[in-house]
């Protein structure tokens, strides 16, 4: 471990938030085993009702009887890891679900509901044992999740004592929760998933920090070494806690400290907002720079933590006041960006070894680099402004431009809605450009920079529906300060997003096959127009507005050719004109089963194939690539996935995303056949589905949905095999609009021939849409079957595209025909889809929405929002490029990163165009952590918030003195005033060695006696303060 060797006093303070690393667990269990009435081989129980009280069930470790009382499972985890906690190295991190299913739990006294994971006890009678445990039940408060101490048992209220206690009512919720200890200092923190609808995987979720980071030493020095699960409840039968996927710590072994530092630190190319740092590598794995603007770097790396590291500065971890991560890697140089000009920097390497909780630092003698950035030189204006400016395409949320570029080494596009843009940029001005609109940086009021670069297309999203946009097009030379923006003349051009239709619901089959190739296994329609005949057959169905054959491109068994497949084009062409109650399609079904799958393809009018003399437009069997690229590149043109295969379509479900196979494929089949039915009584449904595949597709980021094939091979039984349809929303009856709807995966797939179902988001956009805004959606689902058919459950399911982790459960409805579900999230991108169940087992699956929310664009753009300590409080200062309406500011300060109280209100500039610079001085300040951020409130009194700033105050009433130091284990403590003290000592592994309490004394004199030479940590503990010391003891 990295340690410095001080003959004075040292006062340990950390302004930075380290990430430590969270996935230093193990799985213990997750009871994935069918139900039983015990929890498991490696459990032991204590049970109101012996045999009953605990049980896996569903998957989910189970406590709770109609007798009141407490039962709880146990289980010895010393041979696991170190149950001693403050002897580890490294961090210890535990992570599991719990929930409880009373919505006001009253806590663990006798007849109370609580719900207990305990992290550790000294026993294995959790009645009487001392230790560490996390906690949901309180008497007459919220019901807050809280990190405890407890003594002589979990069986009194009174027996915890809160740790880490945020104010935060979870009541029944499904909590995935992560406790990490760190032996350095004694520190805790108690985290929660994001998720509260749903036990998330406690591997992967995503967590967020409760209360603060705060040091408990009670019983670090003990063996904890039982670990176990409780319930404490009342005679309530139907209320149980639960708990699911406990993983506990895996031991961080910390790597061997780096010997050699890094050297020769130099900084070249030194710019206006830039310059190039290099340095010559010492012997560490990796390193890591920190750089800081306006003097030297005062932070270092702290062992066991992970930082992200970022080139353009400011963007990396904050370690101090104006201190950034730059870079980490195993390089020796890095281009910094984003700095100011005639500012001076000051950079320092650090070398490392370990990655996650076994990082260590050498922190001695950094290389180290400063300058001076030189002052702005604008460049010259570009001479050929962009032209030709033209919407290449206009959907319900987004607009694609493209236009034909200057000679600028760059350029820019601005964009504002219902209006032109009326402000240029500005020369030496940096403008940040998000495609996503209202994210980026502004040039004017509500003129909005959504591109910067040297392409010549942006897809702008973000937009609203049925509403014009004005884009103007600048080229521009270098950038930063020295950038110089052609402005007149410039490209323009409006464009308007499309309008959401009203959609009506038509039903029918897109795979089915005729003459042509392998179908008519009954003789009904061979021969010549034998398309014509089947379409004809299925305009009898029950439900049944379109049909497609899609017959095998090969003549490899069927015999397919160019002749066949044209005559096929044309004689759903014809029928389709003689009948306005039905649409009739003719496409293809590509490929073999041997060779890597079957795909239905539509909207190419000509054979696709390979065997010689038999094609219009070759393609290799197997090349599922070439085709894909084909069909993307033709208009209107679209795929489905045919009773797919694991491995099937060059092995597209376990390579990464394709977006080329993404623009081509539409749907994939989730029930299929069976293809030789002969029923034409609708009762031969395909057994199984493919649902998972499905899910597997939509978790790597493709955008399709499901379908149903009937995968007809008898002509008598075109639509009539089951009641399985693949349903379309579209405005008309037509191949035009159903084409459309396949495209754009309006669509959706169900047992059920006459289902009316419908799924949208924020009351206008269907499924199949695409949408990003800035509030949380609010879902819809609705069904309506004319049979009068129950539905028993609708079920919505959501994942994250590109994360490969398959979609769970948010939201479900019993005995209901509707669901109303809002997702509240911060920001991020998420799929969703409805599944319905009807009481005949019948089920249908929607394709999904994509929805990204993003944070509201504020009405102000804040430059800097910064904060520092000053001789009369706690500085807090902030300054804004642009205000829209801004009444007021109001400063706001929490203790716990989590409840903020007001600090003081600060009039706003109204509306400006100018810089504009504010400060407050908060004088009410406390030790520790403070948390400030600001509340921006506009006339309307609509408000946002700004991102949450920290400043670590040092503690008041310190100890004035210890002398000697160093000194051979006897030494003296000199307090300030007479205030009851305790004194304890730990040794460098956090072993507590002494520990006396002093009353009414002015100084105290310690006697460690026989101690070994090193460096002790001294902890002062007066009330709710605590405050530490190192001290050094050398030979007697």
């Amino acid at each position: 471990m990295s340690r410095s060797c001080c003959y004075v006093i040292v006062f340990i303070f950390s302004l930075f938030i380290p990430v430590f690393a969270p996935a230093q667990t193990v799985l213990l269990d997750d009871f994935n085993r069918p139900n039983n009435n015990a929890a498991g081989p490696i459990w032991l129980e204590s049970e109101t009702v012996a045999g009953t009280s605990v049980t896996v069930n569903a998957n989910l470790l189970r406590l709770g009887s109609n007798i009141a009382g407490r039962d709880y499972v146990y289980t010895d985890v010393s041979s696991l890891y170190n149950t001693v906690y403050n002897s580890n190295t490294g961090l210890l991190t535990w992570a599991f679900n719990m929930r409880q299913s009373r919505t006001d739990p009253s806590g663990f006294d006798n007849s109370n509901y609580g719900v207990v994971f305990v992290l550790g006890c000294n026993t294995n009678n959790f009645f009487t044992g001392s230790g560490y445990a996390v906690v949901l039940g309180n008497s007459g408060t919220a019901d807050n999740l809280r990190l405890v101490r407890f003594t002589n048992g979990i069986d009194a209220n009174a027996n915890y004592t809160n740790i880490i206690a945020p104010a935060v009512d979870y009541g029944n919720d499904y909590l995935t929760v992560r406790v990490i200890y760190n032996p350095v200092g004694n520190n805790w923190s108690l985290w929660i998933g994001s998720n509260l609808g749903f036990f998330d995987n406690p591997q992967t979720a995503a967590y967020t920090q409760l209360g603060a980071t705060t040091s408990d030493a009670t019983y670090t020095g003990t063996d904890l070494l039982w670990l176990g699960c409780g319930w404490n409840h009342a005679t309530s039968a139907s209320d149980y806690g639960y708990f699911d996927q406990i993983r506990i710590p895996n031991l961080c072994n910390v790597a061997p400290q780096p010997i050699i530092e890094a050297a020769a630190a130099n900084a070249t190319a030194i710019g206006a907002n830039s310059a190039t740092l290099s340095w010559t590598r010492g012997d560490g794995a990796t390193c890591l720079v920190i750089g800081k603007k306006g003097g030297p770097v005062t932070s270092t790396p702290a062992d066991g933590a992970s930082y992200v590291a970022n080139a353009n500065f400011g963007n990396g971890t904050l370690m101090a006041p104006d201190e950034y991560v730059v870079y980490s890697g195993s390089g020796n140089s890095v281009v910094v960006t984003g700095l100011l000009p005639l500012t001076t920097y000051q950079f320092r390497v650090f070398e490392f070894n370990g990655t996650g909780c076994i990082t260590n630092y050498l922190l001695l003698s950094p290389a180290i680099t400063g300058f001076t950035t030189i002052d702005c030189i604008p460049d010259a204006e570009p001479t050929i402004a962009a032209s030709a400016p033209v919407i290449i395409s206009g959907l319900t949320s987004s607009i694609q431009l493209g236009w034909t570029r200057g000679d600028g080494d760059y350029c820019m596009v601005v964009c504002r809605a219902n209006t032109p843009v009326t402000t240029p940029p500005t020369d030496g001005t940096a403008y940040t450009a998000n495609a996503v609109y209202g994210t980026g940086s502004t040039t004017g009021v509500g003129e909005y920079v959504v591109y910067s670069g040297t392409g010549t297309t942006v897809t702008v999203t973000g937009l609203l529906a049925n509403t014009t946009y004005h884009f103007e097009i600048f080229e521009m030379n270098a950038t930063g300060c020295n950038t110089n923006y052609l402005t007149a003349p410039s490209a323009t051009i409006p464009g308007t997003t499309a309008t959401v239709s009203s959609y009506n619901l038509y039903f029918g089959n897109l795979h089915s096959h005729s003459d042509y190739s392998d179908g008519d296994l009954d003789n009904v329609c061979n021969g010549a127009n034998s398309a014509y005949c089947c379409f004809d057959i299925g305009n009898t169905a029950l439900n049944f507005d379109f049909m497609g054959i899609s017959d095998h491109n090969h003549n490899e068994g069927p015999v397919m050719t160019t002749a066949k497949y044209a005559s096929g084009v044309n004689e759903a062409a014809l029928y389709t004109s003689l009948h306005n109650d039905f649409v009739a399609m003719f496409g293809m079904e590509f490929g073999t089963i041997s060779t890597g799958g079957h795909v239905c393809v539509y909207g190419i009018d000509q054979l696709v194939g390979w065997n010689a003399g038999n094609y219009n437009i070759y393609c290799a069997k197997g090349d599922y690539n070439t085709l894909f690229n084909l069909v993307a590149s033709t208009p209107n043109a679209f795929t489905t996935l045919c009773h797919p295969n694991n491995t099937d379509f060059n092995n597209i479900a376990n390579t990464p995303y394709n977006v080329i196979f993404d623009n081509a494929i539409v749907g994939v089949a989730v029930k299929n056949g069976p293809y030789n039915s002969t029923n034409t009584t609708y009762t031969d449904p395909a057994a199984g589905n493919n649902v998972n595949y499905y899910n597997n597709l939509l978790s790597d980021g493709y955008h399709l949905g499901p379908t149903v094939d009937l995968d007809n091979h008898n002509s008598a039984t075109m639509g009539k095999s089951s009641e399985g349809r693949t349903v379309v929303l579209a405005t008309t009856l037509s191949k035009a609009a159903i084409t459309d709807a396949m495209l754009n995966m309006r669509f959706y797939a169900t047992e059920d021939y006459n289902l009316n179902a419908a799924f949208t988001v924020n009351g206008t956009y269907p499924m199949g849409s695409i949408v990003t805004q800035s509030s949380n959606p609010v879902f819809d689902v609705t069904t309506a079957d004319p049979d009068g058919e129950l539905i028993t459950t609708i079920r919505i399911w959501y994942g994250v595209p590109g994360s490969s982790i398959a979609p769970t459960i948010l939201a479900s409805a019993v005995n209901s025909t509707t669901l109303n579900y809002t997702h509240t999230f911060a920001t991020g991108t998420y799929y969703y889809y409805a599944e319905m169940v009807q009481a005949d087992g019948h089920r249908t699956w929607t394709s999904p929405i994509w929805y990204t929310k993003i944070t509201s664009p504020l009405p102000i753009e804040l430059l800097s929002f910064t904060g520092k300590k000053s001789a009369y409080g706690n500085l807090l200062e902030w300054t804004t490029a642009t205000e829209l309406n801004n009444d007021y500011f109001t400063l706001e300060k929490s203790r716990t990163g989590i409840n903020f109280e007001p600090v003081a209100i600060i009039d706003g500039a109204g509306t400006s165009l100018s810089i504009h610079h504010y400060n407050h001085v908060d004088d009410q300040i406390k030790p520790g952590l403070n948390y400030y951020r600001l509340k921006q409130t506009d006339y309307d009194g609509a408000f946002t918030y700004s991102p949450i700033i920290t400043i670590r105050n040092e503690e008041l009433g310190i100890p004035v003195s210890l002398f000697p130091n160093p000194n051979n284990g006897n030494f003296i403590i000199q307090f300030d005033s007479r205030d009851n003290r305790s004194v304890q000592v730990l040794d460098a592994t956090g072993r507590l060695i002494y520990d006396q309490e002093f009353q009414d004394r002015k100084s105290a004199e310690i006697l460690l006696g026989n101690v070994s030479e090193g460096v002790y940590t001294i902890r002062i503990l007066s009330g709710s303060e605590i405050h530490n010391m190192k001290m050094m003891v050398t030979e007697k």
